[in-house]
């Protein structure tokens, strides 16, 4: 049984002006979607573990700083964490044991939400329960509401 590599035989094209960015590229003579899935997983795993840290160890310089302040980091790092988590939801999407992959992502994004309330405990909990939700909802949304219009009116969202 052959298995196949994705790559060429051939060198990269060195002469072209971008070279060493051109090569990276996806191809798709070159790059087999398995390829692509599996490096896709990984730069998305390291994405969403880099974030759920960032919010675990909360950097030092915002350590004084009130929950208003402190929002300017935490919505950007959250979105980042809740789309990483929509990527690999849509990576995963044909695996088996889709309920144990999904009551991890629940599980994970509780324990963002409980360490996000700790680290904003100066603003109403309230307001930090729906600042959470939104910022985990939007990547699902953005990615589910177009195609939820397209199959409803034949829209080209």
């Amino acid at each position: 049984m052959e298995v196949e590599t994705g790559r060429r035989d051939e060198q990269p094209d060195r002469s072209s002006k971008d070279w060493p960015f051109s090569y990276f590229k996806f191809d798709k003579e070159r790059d087999s979607p398995d390829q692509v899935r599996n490096a896709l997983m990984v730069v998305v795993a390291l994405v969403s573990s880099a974030n759920y840290q960032a919010m675990m160890s909360f950097p030092d310089v915002l350590k004084g700083k009130t929950g208003y302040q402190k929002l300017w980091f935490v919505i950007p790092n959250s979105l980042s964490f809740s789309a990483s988590f929509t990527v690999i939801e849509m990576l995963t999407s044909s695996f088996p044991f889709q309920r144990e992959l999904r009551l991890s992502y629940f599980f994970m994004g509780g324990a963002y939400g409980v360490i996000l309330t700790e680290q904003l405990t100066d603003l109403p909990a309230g307001l930090t329960f729906i600042i959470l939700s939104l910022l985990m909802l939007l990547p699902v949304l953005l990615r589910s509401v177009p195609r939820c219009l397209k199959r409803m009116c034949g829209c080209c969202c």
